[in-house]
């Protein structure tokens, strides 16, 4: 497998070759997976029903979530099974490590600029400051200042992040499947429907 990700259901249904590799439609894994999709569908509930703390607390989760499986991809697309991927993501635990470190490993590029190549410039930025704004809510730590509640303007940060990070991880996920080849970027990327 390449690690080409897609939105196109034709391909996710299993019903064509890889139009990057050619490959046949056996053993491909579904981005992102049903259970990040079912997490996906509950956070966005929450969002409906005014839950700001829960959406923020959950979709700051799901991003780093969204980020493990796509180093996991990008581990199998460079040959690593999963018992060497599953060694790899432990001794790089916190997204920091895996943003700063272990991305630019893989891919040969900082996040940041992966980033501004999908189109998503301020999105590290925004997900940084709304990793901070969870952890602080979490963690009430001195040193930092806590607010006394998660409010619907990071909840709709924390959404927008979401959407943003499904564009951003498969469009990025094209040029890594093979050092310097790069394919266009697929098109019809959405969320997972509600």
């Amino acid at each position: 497998m390449c690690g080409f990700l897609t939105a196109d259901p034709a391909f996710g249904d299993r019903e064509m070759p890889c139009p990057a590799c050619g490959s046949q439609p056996d053993g491909r894994r579904l981005f992102p997976s049903e259970r990040v999709r079912r997490l996906d569908a509950r956070v966005r509930r929450y969002h409906d029903e005014g839950e700001s703390e829960i959406v923020v607390i959950l979709a700051a989760t799901f991003l780093e979530t969204l980020l493990e499986d796509v180093l996991t991809r990008i581990l199998g697309a460079h040959g690593a099974d999963v018992a060497v991927q599953e060694v790899v993501m432990d001794s790089q635990r916190s997204v920091g490590q895996r943003l700063s470190r272990l991305f630019p490993a893989l891919t040969g590029e900082q996040f940041e600029d992966a980033a501004a190549e999908a189109h998503c410039t301020d999105f590290p930025h925004r997900w940084r400051k709304l990793r901070e704004v969870r952890n602080s809510f979490i963690h009430d730590a001195p040193f930092t200042p806590t607010p006394s509640a998660l409010e619907r303007g990071h909840a709709d940060e924390a959404m927008s992040l979401l959407d943003d990070a499904y564009h951003l991880f498969c469009a990025h996920q094209q040029p890594v499947r093979r050092r310097g080849a790069r394919s266009p970027a697929p098109s019809a990327l959405r969320p997972p429907s509600r």
